[in-house]
């Protein structure tokens, strides 16, 4: 999701004011927005955008938006608004972001673009709700997280390192803390994509050493902060090594169908324990805790990950109260009627399914409440004194 999205904002210039013309005739009623590519003015754009979020949104029961209304109220105000005039395309992109403003599914983007097919505004209320937290912090870069593991590692705290960082941005890594912590940290799940790359092998391998190899091991540290997600194999990779038993930490479901209220049954999420063939890890960690660490910036497979292991008889979540987008995302409208649309007009960028915890709830929107919490120390982190990770070891080797 992240990797799309950014890709996206950094295509976005300052153009507005240019529209999507057309001198032919065309049918307001098709229904997948998918395959329009004709558009006429700016309410055309918006019975597009309507018709697809009523079809395709995955969260319409637990979403307090009332669609109808939305479309009672805005239809009639995009009435009259022409492409190609300045003003007009500033009034509809504010229409855009009133409408879309509110919606809880986190992953949530709306990209509109210009004739030429440039996006030109992106909204994501996501990052409109999450700075109206309190605890609000910008991401920070791997090179901020080498400067911290340089200080433990200046400090004798950090040893058996391994990792590092792609051109593309992912970054992965692994040590031992304080002699018996095994620690693996990754700002993205691009682990399968990657799995033959040098760097990779030799992270994960030094992961899955030092559990074997750690003498008095006293626990396990899985650190998806600032983490956007990506492949949910990656999870299993990390996570399933590490059990002696299924464990089940929610149910998702998949819209499916042109009904607003349309979806498939509920299927289960359960990690399965490696098996003994090929589980790279050869000790029982039954009475080892594994905790996860992440913040407010960790989205997707990044906050999923905390949700699994905090469903672990031994496992734990330390740090901030996550993003919030827990819907799983696979394809786009035209595999379910369900996720991620474009068409001439506009890319919408949601989720294809919902996600409930054990507990019967969507926490969608609100994000994982960590079992310790851990705030981001700005003054601390940016000079090497990582506060969060600190907390975390202080819980495995305390209890408290």
């Amino acid at each position: 999701m992240n990797k799309k999205i950014r890709t996206i904002l950094v295509a976005i210039s300052a153009l507005c004011g240019i529209g999507i013309t057309s001198c032919q005739e065309d049918n307001l009623e098709v229904i997948n927005p998918n395959d329009q590519r004709i558009f006429e003015n700016w309410r055309h754009v918006f019975e597009s955008y309507w018709d697809g979020m009523n079809y395709s949104y995955a969260f319409w029961d637990i979403d307090p938006t009332d669609w109808d209304e939305v479309y009672r109220k805005y239809a009639p105000q995009f009435e009259g608004l022409e492409f190609g005039v300045r003003e007009d395309s500033i009034a509809a992109a504010n229409l855009f972001e009133e409408i879309s403003s509110t919606l809880i599914d986190h992953h949530y983007a709306l990209v509109l673009k210009d004739g030429r097919g440039k996006y030109w505004k992106l909204f994501s209320p996501a990052k409109k709700e999450l700075k109206s937290r309190d605890y609000y912090h910008e991401e920070y870069g791997f090179e901020d997280i080498e400067k911290c593991i340089e200080h433990n590692v200046d400090l004798g705290r950090i040893t058996n390192l391994a990792g590092g960082k792609f051109e593309s941005g992912f970054a992965i890594w692994s040590y031992l803390l304080d002699g018996d912590i095994v620690c693996l940290g990754l700002n993205s799940f691009d682990i399968t994509g990657n799995m033959n790359e040098e760097l990779v092998e030799e992270t994960m391998e030094n992961y899955y050493a030092l559990i074997n190899e750690t003498e008095n091991l006293k626990g396990i540290i899985i650190d998806t902060r600032n983490n956007g997600g990506g492949m949910l194999n990656d999870m299993y990779l990390i996570v399933n090594p590490l059990l002696s038993e299924p464990v089940l930490f929610g149910y998702s479901r998949t819209k499916s169908g042109l009904g607003r209220l349309d979806y498939t049954p509920y299927s289960p999420m359960i990690l399965t324990p490696s098996s003994p063939e090929v589980n790279p890890v050869e000790r029982n960690l039954d009475n080892v805790p594994v905790v996860a660490l992440a913040d407010i910036n960790s989205l997707s497979m990044g906050e999923i990950t905390p949700m699994a292991i905090m469903a672990m008889p031994n496992g734990y979540f330390v740090g901030e109260r996550t993003t919030g987008g827990h819907g799983p995302l696979s394809g786009n409208i035209n595999d379910y009627y369900a996720g991620e649309l474009e068409n001439a007009a506009f890319l919408m960028y949601t989720s294809t399914s919902m996600t409930i915890r054990t507990d019967g709830k969507c926490y969608e929107g609100y994000g994982v409440v960590p079992d310790i919490e851990a705030m981001f120390n700005a003054d601390e982190f940016y000079k090497g004194n990582d506060t969060q990770l600190n907390r975390a070891a202080e819980f495995i080797h305390t209890g408290k």
